[in-house]
């Protein structure tokens, strides 16, 4: 009978195994750092930001851990326009206060309230702003892109597809297919402007970063990065 109990066991365990082991590679990332009193603030903007005319609404939103409010700010809006009609988001990197996997964390709390504010089905693109400031992700991929593509700090037209190639294949897309994954969302592309070599010395001046300076590349990946998304 024992020997019987123990197999029943068993199977039982594999199959707890093979059910929890589905989309691993999509799992939710971990709130490590945020509290049960952590709060997503959120308030109407539509007036503040630059070409308000052709918005129908805009809202930000930050993260509130007991009485601390994050210098990161989500900002999502819905386009007036009819044809477009379509709903946006921006992850800028402003503050040099919160480090990337913080952002990371915060947007997986930001992201099902901004669901119930905007349709995310209409849920097309990503402002992501520099790459430098996003701190260790900069570091993580310019190691990367050396690897891949080589040393040389010039940039033309090749360059340019090689690193939008890159990107969308990169630790960026995967982050983002993680927290997009439960809207049936995922990035299609990411496309870049204005690349270009920057010293590791205004990497740390403009981002948190927490690889130490001597394990940074002398030279840091930097560029304007939008990030288009489809349905799955």
């Amino acid at each position: 009978m024992r020997t019987f109990i123990n197999i029943v066991l068993l199977t039982l365990l594999l199959l707890s195994c093979s059910e929890g082991g589905r989309d691993n590679l999509l799992q939710q990332p971990e709130v490590n750092d945020l509290t049960v009193d952590t709060l997503v603030y959120s308030r109407s903007i539509t007036n503040e930001l630059a070409g308000s005319a052709y918005r129908e609404k805009a809202i930000g939103y930050s993260v509130i851990a007991g009485k601390d409010t994050s210098d990161f700010t989500c900002f999502v809006y819905k386009f007036k326009d009819s044809v477009s009609g379509n709903v946006g988001m921006s992850i800028r990197f402003e503050k040099a206060t919160v480090s990337y996997e913080q952002r990371l964390q915060e947007l997986h709390l930001i992201l099902p309230k901004a669901s119930k504010d905007f349709d995310f089905d209409l849920l097309t693109s990503i402002n992501m702003g520099r790459l430098i400031l996003s701190g260790d992700l900069a570091i993580e991929l310019t190691k990367l892109y050396r690897e891949q593509f080589g040393n040389s700090n010039v940039i033309n037209g090749k360059s340019y597809k090689n690193i939008e190639q890159f990107l969308s294949n990169s630790k960026l897309a995967l982050d983002l297919n993680k927290l997009f994954y439960p809207f049936s969302l995922e990035v299609e592309t990411i496309s870049v402007e204005k690349v270009f070599f920057t010293t590791k010395e205004e990497l740390y001046k403009s981002s948190k970063v927490e690889i130490a300076f001597t394990k940074a590349p002398d030279r840091i990946l930097d560029c304007m990065i939008g990030i288009k998304l489809s349905k799955l």
